[in-house]
């Protein structure tokens, strides 16, 4: 397994979004992306904190099977450690997350952070769906993601895929995807010769055209 991460403030005035990636053992490798909410006071925290709490939980219980009920468990860890980190603010963030193990991914995302899965042919295999709900008295907005003293809110959609020899896999924000059309996006990602040329071409097109902070993982089965 190959792998490259970057994350970048494009225009804003400092970066809200996080990103980990952490080996966990010799075979489960765990990587993470939030997205600090836009609006809400300390995006920057809320997404570390989230990143971090996920990461801590896959350190902590090495010996853990991936599965739902992990995720779940994670989620209400973070859950707890983004209000006692958030004191009086309102705090909310976005996750989107990966577990490989062997040729298994357990995928989990909960917001408008996305994870798209690729074959060498450039098929999706995968893509999340973005919580977004529309409404016709106020602008759409995210309805599942991890918000301070809002627990019931931060329930991951999980999926867990047989990965196969070249697929590719990226999880990305929404600065990320809002800046390249899917057609570029998806030819990029399966084009490219490898891993770091898919991120230099993504970073080229973001700094033109990105309208917020963007980060990427980019991970390619051997």
């Amino acid at each position: 397994m190959k792998y490259c991460q970057f994350s970048e403030k494009g225009p804003r005035m400092n970066n809200e979004d996080s990103c980990n990636i952490a080996e966990i053992s010799d075979n489960r490798t765990l990587f993470v992306v939030c997205d600090g909410m836009g609006g809400h006071s300390c995006g920057e925290i809320a997404s570390q904190t989230i990143c971090d709490s996920f990461t801590e939980y896959w350190q902590d219980n090495p010996d853990m099977p991936d599965s739902e009920q992990k995720i779940m468990d994670a989620s209400k860890a973070a859950s707890k450690a983004l209000d006692e980190k958030s004191g009086y603010y309102q705090m909310g963030t976005t996750l989107v997350m990966c577990s490989i193990e062997g040729n298994q991914a357990t995928i989990a995302h909960a917001g408008d952070s996305r994870c798209y899965v690729i074959d060498i042919k450039g098929n999706v295999r995968y893509r999340t769906i973005d919580h977004i709900e529309s409404s016709s008295i106020s602008l759409p907005y995210i309805n599942k993601a991890f918000f301070t003293r809002h627990p019931e809110d931060a329930v991951p959609d999980v999926r867990t895929i047989q990965l196969q020899p070249l697929d590719r896999i990226l999880l990305c924000t929404d600065g990320l995807y809002n800046a390249i059309d899917d057609e570029t996006l998806l030819h990029t990602l399966q084009c490219a010769k490898d891993v770091e040329q898919v991120a230099e071409k993504y970073k080229a097109i973001c700094e033109e055209k990105a309208g917020d902070n963007y980060t990427a993982i980019i991970i390619e089965m051997e």
